[in-house]
């Protein structure tokens, strides 16, 4: 699983610079390769949960895990945000109502342009400079 699996450019940044969010993964892929992908990449300390598809009922786009998350983390939806390259993403979070980021890079960034999030980013390391100015208190 980890012999082409990369992260993105910006991505390892990107996170070091959320760290002080807290912090899921909620994937429509088997939860338990999930892991071991994020472990193997060196990715696992900056998520409190991963979810995978088979984690709940249902899967993204239904809000079902994202709902899970908030009352994990004791968030109120429009206190989060879902980040992610596809329209899934952002349905999920539009399903959720909470914020929506897509990436302009990924295997379903494409067809953003029909599924606008509230955010667009080309590359994680722009995303804490909007955050605070949403959450200036974890800076």
């Amino acid at each position: 699983m980890l012999d082409n699996t990369v992260t993105y450019p910006g991505v390892r940044e990107g996170l070091a610079q959320l760290a002080r969010f807290p912090m899921a993964i909620l994937t429509n892929k088997p939860v338990r390769f999930s892991r071991l992908i994020i472990e193997g990449l060196g990715l696992a300390s900056y998520f409190q949960y991963i979810y995978g598809g088979n984690s709940f009922e249902t899967k993204k786009p239904d809000p079902q895990g994202t709902q899970v998350l908030l009352r994990d983390f004791g968030a109120a939806p429009r206190e989060a945000m879902i980040v992610g390259d596809s329209e899934i993403d952002v349905l999920t979070a539009r399903n959720a109502g909470t914020w929506a980021c897509g990436v302009t890079y990924g295997l379903g960034s494409a067809r953003l342009a029909d599924y606008p999030p509230d955010l667009l980013v080309g590359s994680l390391t722009e995303l804490p400079a909007h955050l605070d100015n949403h959450f200036p208190d974890r800076s």
